[in-house]
């Protein structure tokens, strides 16, 4: 049975630097967050923020388990992005499908599929990891702040600390794998030297230089290259002795590739306004030729392809092409990570850079797809538990789109972002658009149109029927009496911006600004509240006509409350309460989303509980379309699932079995009601313990009505057979039946080699054969070419039904055949097919 309803409201916290701006502009403290700086020995471009900026007075710890993945949580579920959120600065591949990246916080992330899919490594530390690398794929190293080197025998999927015997603020920025035991490490004034696999490093000295060393780059064992401020370091006996090469000017080189013994390519900090620089050497780097001038951020990796083509990236503008040695660049549109280049081939190459940009290029190197969906995320909207939407705001807003209850994502092509985007029906919808506009759809998402009569950004929309709507944003408040075809303003306020409202009826609204403004005629008129204790205010909410709450953002982010119809205020100082209120459908669970900290309510505001621990920091919007499942958006693609577990998924009525014409089992099953029910899965045993999936029925996903179902079960035998159902939801999460039994008195009518399952298959598959009399069996595996690969079965069978099942088999994909033979004659043939 469902569980009775409760009063649960959560309130929702946008971090300040990852605000929908349209909405939220009013705020004097929303300024957009600058991008961190990690080199810590340069001067400090004054666009970003240093790296002790922008933790400074933060439990580390804590900052990293808020941009980790969630798991473990509860009701709370990760979709997306399932890796940490954080910048990545490196980012390295041995083939074409085994990588990893490396980024701040500590954070480490492998992939085996060519980034499709990807596994969090555990590094027990927060400090920013700046490279990885891999010469056979088996050990693994990545570098990082104040000397710290992780080290991995296994293919990268754990790591043990190395002893680097270096101090704060020698950050390892280089790092080269040349064999199996030699690699180098470089960085703050550092160079370090491994002979046995990165067990042991040993610090190697460089006479006549003593500044940072950026990148390590070796031809082979005895000759390499290291970047240094202005200067390159060149060995040709495998860094017993360095010569110090003047590059150009005295500028930092980031980064620096040897593309052979005469041909090196380098590239860093170009000075005035933070340009960039390229410089090309054809002699073994004792002469440079400066490459056509970089107008923007400085270039933090340059690599060629051959002594011709070479690519670089570079912060903020992203990444560049030359075919002629650095003289002219082209700009390539693709949007890539703005930190490291890992190119597989002429036609793969992998890159990283801030904001959890993971991106690859295949079948050229000029185009690019995001492999992590990792946009910042300002609104979510779903119809129901299955088709939902996300929305992105700013200039260049996408909207997204979901059918399969957030599992994966599509760009909505042609469809306008922003900060607002609600549903007042399966098939209508709106956008407060991010260029002035409110957009609508009457087809579900797939089209949109701007409406009229706009004349600013809309950050807030609320529908009490069909007909009557009202928005508000920028200096107005807007209505439409014909379903958002025409808006007409209400108020416009000169030096206000208005963040949010709510009617609570078709007469009784409230808004907020600077002030709090309330109408008692429909929005006909509009007081300013200048009584009210709050400034500033984020968002509004009303349970009731009496009771009504307020995000204040004046004084330490409170929440005030009425309880008399707005004549007198209280102010709770002790919730952190922050940008907006998030709410269930019928209004008993809702949440309060804040800077800091996230609460939730299921009594109306009585009592309050604080579930900042179990979700991440930044949090921007939060939707249910019913009352048990509910999804929340944030920064750097971070998609939740909310799902309350206390609502039961699916109510039997039934479940039985009977024995149809002496040959078959058929099962019988009913519902009373369904919730997110994605289907059943009908299992079989034998003796309780060892079960087996013998089929699957499509649920009815959400349903009040009663609903039957029926499987046949024909693979039987003499004896005892058990049946359950294994009831999965959308999210994930399952649930069993109780266990029914039969025993069965079961001859097979003839001799019978059924279709294996599952098919096609990885590791396992089960055969199934029947036997009407005792006979000697025999099973064969047999190649297209029908060639006999092995015997499965030769042996004589009593009567009845068996089953055999195949494992691990030590061959390549591909279509095979099992070929049926008794002593009575009996012969048949089933295609099986292999996919590894």
């Amino acid at each position: 049975m469902h569980s009775p309803p409760r009063i649960l409201l959560m309130i929702c916290f946008l971090a300040t630097g990852l605000l929908p701006q349209p909405y939220y502009n009013a705020s004097p403290d929303s300024v957009e967050e600058k991008p961190t700086q990690y080199r810590r020995t340069i001067e400090l471009n004054k666009n970003y923020q240093s790296y002790e900026e922008k933790y400074r007075g933060q439990d580390l710890e804590k900052v990293k388990s808020s941009q980790f993945p969630l798991s473990g949580s509860g009701v709370w579920t990760e979709l997306n992005p399932k890796v940490p959120r954080v910048d990545y600065a490196g980012i390295h591949f041995v083939n074409k499908d085994t990588g990893w990246a490396v980024g701040d916080l500590g954070a480490l992330i492998k992939t085996t599929d060519g980034g499709l899919s990807w596994k969090v490594i555990q590094t027990n530390t927060t400090k920013p990891l700046l490279k990885v690398r891999s010469y056979n794929g088996q050990i693994v190293i990545a570098t990082g702040y104040d000397g710290l080197i992780l080290r991995s025998t296994d293919g990268g999927d754990t790591f043990v600390h190395i002893l680097s015997r270096l101090g704060s603020m020698f950050d390892l920025w280089g790092l080269e794998l040349i064999n199996d035991t030699v690699g180098w490490a470089c960085g703050a004034t550092a160079l370090l030297k491994t002979t046995d696999g990165g067990e042991n490093w040993q610090r190697v000295s460089t006479p006549g230089y003593t500044g940072n060393l950026w990148w390590i780059d070796f031809f082979n064992e005895q000759y390499g290259f290291a970047a240094a401020d202005g200067k390159v370091l060149r060995t040709t006996d495998g860094g017993n002795n360095w010569e110090i090469l003047q590059a150009g000017d005295n500028r930092p080189l980031y980064s620096i590739d040897v593309i052979d013994s005469l041909h090196i390519a380098a590239a860093g900090h170009g000075g005035t306004n933070f340009r960039g620089k390229n410089i090309y050497s054809s002699d073994g780097g004792y002469t440079w030729a400066d490459g056509a001038p970089l107008t923007f951020e400085a270039v933090n990796d340059i690599k060629y392809t051959d002594r011709d083509t070479g690519y670089l990236v570079m912060d903020e503008v992203g990444f560049y092409k030359t075919t002629n040695r650095g003289q002219s660049w082209a700009h390539v549109t693709n949007a890539i990570g703005e930190y490291e280049l890992s190119i597989v081939s002429h036609k793969i190459g992998y890159s990283a850079g801030n904001s959890l940009k993971i991106y690859k290029a295949e079948g050229n190197l000029e185009s690019w797809s995001k492999l992590i969906l990792n946009e910042d995320f300002s609104d979510v909207f779903f119809i129901n538990e299955y088709k939902g939407f996300v929305t992105t705001s700013g200039s260049q807003g996408k909207l997204f789109k979901t059918e399969n209850g957030g599992l994966s994502w599509q760009i909505a092509v042609g469809a306008p972002g922003g900060g607002e985007i609600i549903f007042i029906d399966s098939v209508t919808g709106f956008i407060g658009s991010s260029n002035g506009s409110i957009y609508k759809t009457t087809d579900g998402g797939q089209s949109w149109y701007p409406t009229n009569g706009v004349p600013n950004n809309i950050g807030k929309i609320q529908f009490i029927d069909s007909q009557t709507g009202w928005a508000a944003g920028g200096r107005v408040i807007l209505k439409t009496t014909d379903s958002g075809e025409n808006w007409v303003t209400q108020v416009t306020s000169a030096a206000d911006n208005f963040t949010s409202l709510y009617f609570i009826d078709s007469v009784n609204g409230w808004a907020t600004s600077r002030y709090i403004w309330q109408t008692t005629n429909g929005g006909v008129n509009w007081i300013n509240r200048t009584d009210i204790p709050s400034f500033f205010g984020k968002d509004v909410y009303f349970t009731q006509i009496d009771t009504g709450f307020i995000i204040n953002r004046s004084l330490g982010n409170n929440l005030i409350s009425t309880k008399d119809g707005g004549l007198t205020w209280q102010i709770d100082s002790t919730i952190d309460a922050g940008y907006n209120f998030c709410y269930f459908p019928n209004k008993y669970h809702w949440i309060v989303n804040g800077v800091h900290q996230k609460w939730e309510t299921y009594n109306n505001g009585l009592h309050w509980n604080n579930i900042t621990p179990a979700l991440p920091s930044v949090i921007n919007n939060f939707h249910s379309p019913n009352n048990w499942i509910g999804y929340a958006v944030g920064g750097a693609g971070l998609i939740l699932q909310y799902e309350d577990s206390s609502f039961l998924p699916v109510e039997l009525l039934t479940f039985q079995g009977s024995f149809e014409n002496d040959e078959t089992v058929k099962l019988l099953w009913m519902t009373a009601s369904e919730l997110n029910n994605m289907g059943f899965e009908i299992q079989k045993s034998f003796n309780k313990e060892h079960w087996i999936t013998i089929g699957f029925i499509r649920g009815k996903g959400t349903s009040t009505e009663v609903n039957n179902y029926t499987f046949f079960d024909s693979e039987i035998k003499s004896g005892i057979h058990y049946y359950r159902l294994k009831q999965i939801n959308y999210g994930g999460s399952f649930s069993y039946s109780t266990i029914i039994s039969m025993n069965l008195e079961f001859k097979p009518p003839s001799f019978k080699l059924s279709q294996n399952y599952p098919n096609p298959f990885n590791s396992r598959t089960l055969i199934t054969y029947q036997v009407p009399i005792k006979s000697f069996i025999s099973l064969s595996l047999y190649n297209l070419k029908g060639e006999r690969i092995t015997e499965l079965i030769s042996e004589e069978k009593e009567t009845g039904l068996y089953q055999l099942a195949i494992n691990n088999l030590t061959l390549p994909s591909g279509i095979y055949f099992i070929r049926m033979k008794t002593s009575h004659g009996f012969t048949a043939m089933i295609k099986i097919t292999l996919i590894k």
